[in-house]
């Protein structure tokens, strides 16, 4: 535990019953159990360590080169690499309504974030996110159980390089006491679930997450797994990895949607396309459009053209695309005049940019927007 506290338990004790409700309000979500199929078991906690990329690249050169930058391989950081130092360490954040101000340090290497509010620190063990939206920075402490439970800061960095509110965090500080004004607790499951979405890898002991030896990032093996497995067949002559192509739209969007939500684990009330917090699960709305929903209504002479899932228009071993130009002729793919294809814009040529009516960009704070890809006609 990294906390100058003296007496560190009465805050873990605060963090259990406060947890429930944080987290509800953070997330606005409720989950059920799925209801279209069984997805295969993530194998972050597997006893194995998974292939190295560098073993991958043996024969994958080209998309292991290219995947170096991809934002999945940046999902998670430590604390004291350089770059991170950089865009947090020095600078500060004042809440709204008088709240506490807060300060980013390095000390010897050392992120730590500090306060005006009560002469105690805390070091900053991980960052979560590729800085493509935002870096939130975790804290990790062993709870009395001897299991890795987390602190996640109320204020992330944005690639505007300041430093802002994290998203769900928005409620004054001045509703809590102490470190809760600026972190927010996280038990044992919850930070599980939040590191095994940012890993390829999670070794642990007894729920004590061994720190040393975790796979930041979400590697090949994460996607491709049986990693171990697809190298021996390769040497007897066979290739026994799965292939996303041949996993129905719906199955390959489920498989993102193990960490970027699934619309079965939402209830019905829950499915609004009013509701803003929907924005930032891309594979939910994706699965609640039309446009996904009817593929298979859409006649062309090349089949592979009509299918819609995640990889359709991202490919997850590169940065995103930011021309528009892209995705609009991804969309015509569908909807080019054609007989037999799906309905064209009658008032705009085809040429025409129609992401901004259809795929609009909507902002979830000051410093953080996100793409609507619940496509469909709006008010």
């Amino acid at each position: 535990m990294r906390i100058s506290f003296a007496n560190p338990r009465p805050l873990i004790s605060v963090s259990i019953v406060m947890l429930a409700v944080l987290t509800c309000v953070a997330m606005l979500i409720v989950l059920r159990p799925s209801q279209t199929m069984p997805l295969p078991g993530r194998k972050v906690f597997s006893a194995n360590r998974p292939p190295t990329m560098d073993q991958c690249a043996i024969c994958h050169s080209d998309v292991c080169e290219a995947f170096e930058t991809a934002p999945h391989r940046l999902t998670l950081t430590r604390a004291a690499s350089p770059d991170v130092l950089e865009h947090f360490a020095g600078k500060s954040f004042s809440f709204e309504n008088d709240g506490p101000l807060v300060r980013y340090e390095n000390r010897n290497g050392e992120l730590w974030l500090v306060s005006t509010t009560f002469p105690d620190s805390l070091r900053v063990d991980w960052i979560f996110g590729s800085g493509q939206h935002a870096q939130t920075p975790v804290s990790v402490l062993k709870n009395p159980d001897g299991r890795t439970e987390s602190f996640q800061h109320r204020v992330s960095w944005y690639p505007t390089n300041t430093l802002g509110v994290t998203p769900g965090l928005e409620a004054s500080p001045d509703m809590h006491e102490g470190l809760l004004q600026l972190v927010q607790p996280e038990d044992h499951v919850i930070t599980m679930d939040c590191f095994e979405c940012h890993v390829t890898h999670l070794p642990h002991n007894d729920g004590l997450i061994n720190e040393a030896h975790i796979i930041a990032g979400v590697g090949c093996d994460r996607c491709h797994p049986g990693g171990h497995n697809h190298m021996a067949s390769v040497e007897d002559g066979a290739i026994s990895m799965e292939r996303w192509s041949e996993l129905s739209p719906l199955e390959s969007v489920n498989r993102c949607g193990e960490c970027h939500r699934r619309a079965d684990q939402l209830t019905e009330s829950e499915l609004n396309p009013d509701r803003p917090v929907l924005t930032r699960f891309a594979s939910v709305g994706l699965t609640m459009s039309a446009c996904f929903q009817q593929q298979s209504a859409v006649k062309v002479d090349q089949p592979d053209l009509n299918r819609l899932d995640c990889v359709t228009c991202h490919d997850p071993h590169r940065p995103a695309v930011k021309d528009s130009a892209f995705y609009v002729r991804k969309c015509n793919n569908c909807h080019g005049g054609d007989d037999g294809m799906a309905a064209e814009c009658a008032s705009q040529p085809m040429s025409s940019n129609c992401l901004p009516c259809y795929l609009p960009k909507q902002r979830m704070t000051d410093d953080l927007a996100f793409t609507d890809h619940w496509i469909r006609v709006r008010k």
